[in-house]
């Protein structure tokens, strides 16, 4: 995102999340009655201008918050303080990519409470991810809920969480590093706003760009770190 834009971003978050939400309500029409039975799978993928990096570091957050509203959610850390180097809001697990994590690039974390979303705990690989190539544009994984809640009565419990998706190309946790770092995520840098998805996963849905409009092309100079399409599809097992 434009560097000039980071405190404008970090200040508007809560006014764009509200038009988010607006907007998914209305796309979403979420039906009154909730899918029966079987564990929910989450599928999720992610699309840049150019190719996937592994040298570079990949975020799909999830923040199993179970609120309705979604009024916190995750949004990426974009100037110092640093803090965990990457996101910052609320989130409760995240799955990472980079040549940092086990064999397939792909590892899955759950944030420890009480650590100020810097301490996490690993949780294992996907259920299935699509193998990575040298020119591959895109990230594409599944995972079961009760991958992040391993009892299935809490599981089927869960009807709201959050979830935003950050490309970066560092992860800076100095407090007084000043460089510059280059970073995506949803949302358009010209609105002033980060945001993040409300998703309702009590019933099967798929979720796109096209269907909301909010992740632009473009919006940062590095293609292998700029965002240009999205998905994500829950279903019932």
């Amino acid at each position: 995102m434009p560097q000039g834009a980071s405190g404008r971003i970090g200040q508007a978050v809560q006014a764009g999340v509200c038009l988010l939400l607006l907007s998914l309500s209305a796309c979403a029409r979420f039906p009154d009655t909730p899918d029966v039975g079987g564990v929910r799978r989450i599928v999720v993928e992610v699309q840049v201008a150019g190719r996937i990096r592994p040298d570079y570091h990949y975020f799909m957050l999830f923040n199993l918050s179970n609120d309705p509203t979604g009024q916190a959610g995750p949004v990426p850390v974009i100037a110092p303080p640093w803090g965990n180097g990457f996101a910052a809001g609320a989130f409760t697990h995240f799955m990472r990519f980079d040549n940092q994590q086990p064999a397939g690039g792909y590892a899955l974390y759950r944030v420890v409470p009480n650590t100020n979303l810097s301490v996490f705990q690993y949780l294992g690989a996907p259920r299935f991810s699509e193998p990575v190539g040298a020119q591959s544009d895109r990230l594409r994984f599944e995972i079961d809920l009760t991958q992040f809640l391993p009892n299935p009565v809490d599981a089927q419990q869960m009807q709201f969480i959050q979830l935003n998706i950050i490309a970066t190309d560092r992860i800076p946790i100095d407090p007084n590093d000043p460089t510059p770092k280059v970073v995506d995520a949803l949302g358009d840098p010209a609105l002033g706003v980060a945001q993040y998805l409300n998703i309702r996963i009590d019933q099967n849905r798929i979720l796109r760009n096209a269907d909301t409009n909010l992740e632009p092309r473009g919006d940062v100079p590095e293609p292998d770190l700029d965002i240009v399409d999205w998905r994500v599809e829950v279903r019932t097992l």
